[in-house]
């Protein structure tokens, strides 16, 4: 029962990680169209864009602090560094997934062979290569996305934007890989301990 349940969702994982690096390949082209050919309509950038004025009204007794919005700019004609910097954007991020997502299915392939090819120093392998995917590239996307965003900001708008937090998901992504990393390290001190009882027997 319990590989039946590994194998659906390695299938899962599998048309997710498929599907994702057809969305990668997408982005891709929509970075050659606005680096060397101009955009066609509905290609752009996204931008956050701050102080955005609301045309609603507050209840008596209280008051709209702030409001932001995200934005689509479309560059007129080629534009190769705004195609750069909307790279640096979108692609870490996506890197991350992908590697990560394909470190997930290649354990639970592993994974079929059984309880102990499950539970085995392979197993710890790839759940610490995921955290450190994780982690550095939770930290790489958050630096990248935040420059370039505020560098798109200075290029394709009058107003140029302040640098942005990091998106909740990044922390997420870091504390993912910091538990990757505590799991793997139990199951590699498991496995050892199991070698030795396997040895003493």
């Amino acid at each position: 029962m319990a590989t039946k349940w590994i194998n659906r969702l390695e299938i899962v994982l599998s048309l997710g990680l498929v599907l994702g690096c057809l969305g990668a390949l997408a982005a891709l082209g929509a970075t050659v169209m606005i680096a060397f050919f101009g955009t066609a309509t509905g290609i752009g950038v996204p931008l956050h864009v701050h102080d955005v004025p609301v045309p609603v009204l507050p209840v008596p007794g209280a008051e709209i602090v702030s409001a932001a919005a995200e934005v689509t700019v479309r560059p007129v004609g080629a534009s190769p560094a705004a195609a750069l910097f909307y790279l640096l954007q979108w692609a870490p991020p996506t890197a991350t997934g992908l590697l990560a997502l394909f470190t997930v299915v290649r354990a639970l392939r592993r994974a079929r062979s059984g309880d102990r090819a499950l539970f085995s120093a392979t197993t710890a392998g790839h759940l610490r290569r995921l955290g450190w995917i994780l982690i550095a590239g939770s930290l790489v996307s958050a630096v990248s996305g935040t420059v370039a965003q505020a560098i798109l900001s200075g290029m394709l708008l009058m107003t140029g934007q302040m640098f942005d937090p990091p998106p909740g998901g990044t922390l997420v992504a870091l504390v993912a890989g910091l538990c990757a990393l505590g799991v793997s390290e139990i199951v590699r001190r498991g496995v050892v301990l199991l070698d030795e009882v396997e040895a003493t027997i």
